[in-house]
């Protein structure tokens, strides 16, 4: 009976010493906080001629759990690029950063335009600059909100950033004037790991090649270093509108085809917008004419009303009056400033591959007669 006994209290202890060490093993699992101090003793528990004998104690063995570096920056939508026009502000591009990392991690931050010929988002190459770029965090992380960063509230680092939590970055941008249709413009932005520990950016992770006993050594997954970089950007849409101006002699010229005093001109603009361009809306012609022509109306000379314009459809004539008063999108102030266009009455829009003329006509004054 009593080795029986003994042998039942011996299985029950190899079973309890299995289940310990199953337990330790899954406590040290993936999920372990770095850091987390492991301390393990074995025994062993035999007998002699059937009788049990006093347990023997191994050594104690004492490790830290180090720190599996886990964590991804990504644009929030992909692939695509956010249209933008020249001159545009506002614009903006969203990056989640999540910490999947076996610790809490502080992130020291950067923001680039993109390299040219990077690719962006797999949307195509970087061809040019922002001109201007910047950064906001989100006040929470996403599990507590998500809230949309405000543009001038950006701090350089995201700070305590916890395990199993992400945080949206917010990227904006105004769009240079001298952009051209179908630019594509990257914003780079990298997130370079910290360990976490109060206020600001903590210390530096230290990448060593062998353990060290007692200290939490670092791991990236990734073998980056703790450094992530994604790309981003926008797409611009812009019209590519060329504008020529030219005058033709119509007649008063003695025949000779040439600009003289007396002979009536007729000038042409054209405004032409290339093939694939964006549109261009509310387009507004402005000509200052010279003082030493005189503008000629239906009832003075010229062969229309004042002003001739087509829209590559039909063409219209209008009335050159101070301060459009007759409401036809077309006048001539006091000062010889002629104009064509109005976003109210007037509105033109040329498209892609599109154009539009304008045409009035003018005489040279003859000289003044001398006695």
């Amino acid at each position: 009976m009593k080795l029986k006994s003994k042998t039942t209290s011996l299985m029950f202890r190899l079973v309890s010493l299995a289940t310990a060490l199953l337990l330790g093993q899954q406590a040290l699992a993936v999920g372990t906080e770095a850091g987390t101090s492991v301390t393990n003793t074995a025994s062993v528990d035999y007998f002699v001629l059937g009788v049990d004998q006093a347990d023997i104690p191994s050594n104690t063995v004492t490790f830290l759990v180090d720190r599996r570096v886990n964590f991804t920056l990504t644009p929030a939508s992909t692939p695509d690029l956010l249209p933008v026009s020249p001159g545009g502000t506002d614009y903006f591009v969203d990056f989640y950063l999540a910490n999947a990392s076996n610790s809490d991690l502080d992130f020291d931050l950067g923001l680039l335009e993109a390299a040219l010929g990077i690719d962006v988002d797999g949307s195509g190459a970087d061809t040019a600059d922002m001109g201007t770029l910047e950064y906001a965090i989100s006040s929470t992380t996403v599990s507590g909100g998500d809230v949309d960063p405000v543009r001038g509230s950006n701090t350089d680092i995201v700070d305590e950033l916890g395990s199993d939590e992400s945080i949206r970055i917010r990227v904006y941008g105004d769009a240079a004037l001298t952009l051209a249709n179908n630019d594509i413009v990257g914003a780079q932005l990298t997130a370079t790991a910290f360990e976490a520990g109060g206020a600001g950016l903590g210390a530096a992770l230290d990448w060593v090649t062998a353990p060290t006993d007692g200290v939490v050594d670092n791991v990236d997954v990734n073998a980056n270093n703790g450094v992530q970089v994604a790309v981003d950007g926008f797409l611009v849409n812009a019209a590519n509108l060329t504008v020529a101006k030219d005058y033709s002699v119509i007649d008063g010229d003695l025949g000779s085809g040439l600009p003289l005093p007396g002979a009536r001109l007729e000038y042409e603009i054209l405004i032409s917008n290339a093939a694939g361009a964006s549109d261009a809306t509310n387009i507004v012609v402005s000509d200052l004419i010279d003082t030493d022509l005189t503008f000629l109306t239906g009832g003075t000379g010229s062969d229309y009303t004042d002003i001739e314009y087509f829209d590559g459809t039909t063409a219209t004539e209008c009335t050159a009056d101070d301060g459009d008063a007759n409401g036809d999108g077309c006048s001539l102030d006091v000062a010889g400033n002629m104009v064509v266009g109005d976003p109210t009455d007037l509105p033109i829009t040329i498209s892609g591959g599109g154009s539009f003329r304008v045409r009035f006509q003018v005489r040279i004054p003859d000289p003044a007669t001398t006695p």
